[in-house]
C-alpha cells in the first residue's frame, strides 16, 4: 500500500482595503483537512510477468491502463454534459442558481448587450484587480451611450459584489469609483490574481451551490497571459466548478477525463464555425470523438505530435472521449452580426 497524502487550501485573512471587515462579512472561510488515498497497485504476479522492451514499459502508463479499463467497461468513463448555447445565445444563463461573472485585466469585446445579459443573470459579481478598471469604463460608457441616444432610463447594471488581487493595476478613480464594493487584498505572487481570485470565490460557490464561472477574458496579445489563463483552467476545474473562458469570438473551457457530450448551437453548425481540442500540459493518449467533420478514433495528441485544431462540426451533438485534460475550444458566433442586429432592436 502507498500513501500519498493530499494537502487541502488552509483559510488565510484577508482584509478588505477601504471597507474594514466588509470583505470578511461577505465571504465565509472554509476548511480543508488532510486525506489518505489507498492506491493498489495494478499487474499480474511476478511468476506471471513477462519481459518487455523498454518502448512499451514507457508506454504502460497508469493513465493508459486507466483508459484500458474504461474501454473494457471494467471503469465506466465519467460523463459530463455541456450546453455553450446557454452562455452565448439563450438563456445567458449557466446552472439553477446563476453563476458567477469575473473581469480580468483585459479590454471587454464580448458585445454590450451579451455582457449585460449575463451580468444581470449572474449570482456573484468579481473584477479582478485592473478588471475594476475596465468595468469601471464599461459601466460608464454604457451610461453616456443611453444618453447620447435619447434613450429611456433603464434599470442600472448591478453593484459588484467583490474586488480581488494584489492592488497593482487598480487606479485611484477606480477605487474612489467603487468606494462602498468589498475588497480582498491576495497579495501572494507565486499565482495570478485570476487564480487567486478563484480561491476567494470557490467557498462562496459551495456556500450557495453555485458550480460556473464565466470569464471575460479577451487576450492582449501576450502569450504568457494567455498560458496562465489556461493554467488557471487546470487549477481552478473541479465536480462542482466549471470555469469558462469568454472573448470576442470565442469560448472556451477544460475537458477532464471522461465522456463528454457538447450541444453545439443550431447556427454554429450550420455556419461551419471552428472548434478546437488541445492537449495543454501533457498527452492524451486516447481520444476518441463523434460528430465532428473530422473525428478521431483512440488518436494520441501532444505537442511535438497531433494536435486537433481548425475542425468544425457534422452534428449539434458532440462527443469527446479523452484520458486525459483536453482544452476545448469554439468559435462562440458572429458578434459583429449580433452587435448589428442588437442595435435594430
Amino acid at each position: 500500500m502507498i500513501l500519498v497524502k493530499l494537502y487541502g487550501t488552509g483559510g488565510c485573512t484577508m482584509t478588505a482595503a477601504g471597507a474594514p471587515g466588509s470583505a470578511l462579512n461577505w465571504m465565509r472561510r472554509s476548511r480543508h483537512g488532510f486525506g489518505l488515498i489507498r492506491i493498489t497497485r495494478v499487474g499480474r504476479p511476478a511468476h506471471q510477468r513477462t519481459t518487455h522492451s523498454a518502448t512499451h514499459r514507457c508506454l504502460c502508463t497508469k493513465t493508459t491502463i486507466g483508459f484500458r479499463q474504461q474501454m473494457d467497461h471494467t471503469i465506466p468513463p465519467k460523463e459530463f454534459k455541456w450546453t455553450p448555447g446557454n452562455l452565448i445565445n439563450e438563456n445567458f444563463k449557466l446552472g439553477d442558481h446563476g453563476h458567477v461573472c469575473v473581469v480580468l485585466n483585459r479590454q471587454i469585446q464580448v458585445p454590450a448587450h451579451v455582457v449585460k445579459l449575463l451580468w444581470k443573470n449572474a449570482a456573484v459579481r468579481c473584477a479582478v484587480d485592473g478588471g475594476s478598471n475596465h468595468w469601471r469604463d464599461f459601466v460608464v460608457a454604457q451610461a453616456m451611450s443611453k444618453k447620447a441616444n435619447g434613450s429611456a432610463p433603464t434599470t442600472p447594471l448591478e453593484p459588484l459584489d467583490v474586488i480581488t488581487g494584489d492592488f497593482d493595476s487598480i487606479t485611484e478613480e477606480t477605487v474612489d469609483f467603487f468606494k462602498t464594493t468589498p475588497k480582498v487584498h491576495t497579495p501572494d505572487q507565486d499565482a495570478t490574481d485570476f487564480t487567486k481570485a478563484m480561491a476567494v470565490l470557490q467557498p462562496v460557490m459551495a456556500q450557495r451551490k453555485i458550480q460556473d464561472v464565466v470569464v471575460f477574458h479577451d487576450t492582449s496579445g501576450r502569450l504568457d497571459q494567455v498560458m496562465a489563463n489556461l493554467n488557471t483552467l487546470y487549477k481552478s476545474q473541479k465536480d462542482n466548478c466549471n470555469v469558462f473562458l469568454l472573448s470576442g469570438d470565442s469560448v472556451t473551457w477544460l475537458l477532464r477525463p471522461g465522456k463528454h457530450t457538447i450541444k453545439v448551437p443550431v447556427d454554429l453548425v450550420t455556419s461551419q464555425r471552428w472548434c478546437s481540442l488541445m492537449p495543454v500540459g501533457s498527452s492524451a493518449h486516447n481520444v476518441t470523438t463523434t460528430g465532428l467533420k473530422w473525428n478521431l478514433y483512440h488518436a494520441q495528441l501532444e505537442f511535438g505530435g497531433m494536435v486537433s485544431t481548425s475542425n468544425t462540426y457534422a452534428t449539434e451533438f458532440v462527443q469527446v472521449e479523452t484520458d486525459a485534460n483536453l482544452i476545448w475550444s469554439m468559435g462562440a458566433y458572429e458578434f459583429e452580426d449580433k452587435v448589428r442586429q442588437a442595435a435594430k432592436t
